[in-house]
């Protein structure tokens, strides 16, 4: 079960990604791009997980795919993100926003980013015209991603900076290694 704060980029490339053959072979998803801010998402994951329960086989992992925002983040991120951790609810988040998730496939990206920027530096790589995503054209670019952002994490952790302060960042690839084990380079 995976909830989008997106209603159409993020549930585009999620579809994309299902459609893989390993995908297909590992999990069935179910995206639901919803359009709410952080902390409400994780409530009507936190509902649907409260209904689900003893009504026999069902989701095995709730995900949240949610954005920090820039330059000023989302109110209550961090309390959305408590009630995540509280709930058992995975979160994938993009720091500033989901387009630098998109931008990780195409190009090395280090330093500090607002949303504008992001959504610029995407539109060198990708022309997509308005909102919205060609997610198949992403799976073949997706195992650059895939490392972008784990040396991005590692930049963050030496340099001891924390969420909120890791901009730019994006954990979308523990959402879809968790989904596809074959993705992940360590085996674990």
């Amino acid at each position: 079960m995976i909830f989008c704060e997106g209603e159409i980029t993020e549930p585009q490339y999620l579809v994309a990604f299902e459609r893989l053959p390993s995908v297909r072979a590992a999990a069935t998803l179910d995206i639901r791009g919803m359009g709410y801010d952080p902390r409400r998402l994780v409530e009507e994951c936190k509902t649907l997980k409260r209904q689900d329960r003893g009504k026999g086989p069902g989701p095995t992992q709730y995900w949240c795919v949610f954005d920090v925002e820039a330059p000023t983040q989302h109110i209550r991120l961090l309390e959305a993100m408590q009630m995540a951790h509280d709930n058992d609810i995975q979160v994938a988040v993009s720091n500033p926003c989901f387009e630098l998730w998109l931008l990780l496939h195409h190009a090395d990206h280090r330093k500090w980013v607002d949303n504008n920027e992001c959504r610029s530096l995407l539109r060198k790589h990708d022309a997509s015209p308005g909102r919205g995503v060609d997610g198949s054209a992403y799976m073949q670019l997706m195992s650059a991603a895939l490392e972008r952002a784990k040396q991005l994490e590692a930049m963050h952790e030496r340099a001891g900076r924390e969420f909120p302060d890791n901009n730019p960042s994006s954990s979308m690839n523990h959402l879809l290694q968790a989904i596809d084990q074959s993705l992940r380079a360590d085996g674990n």
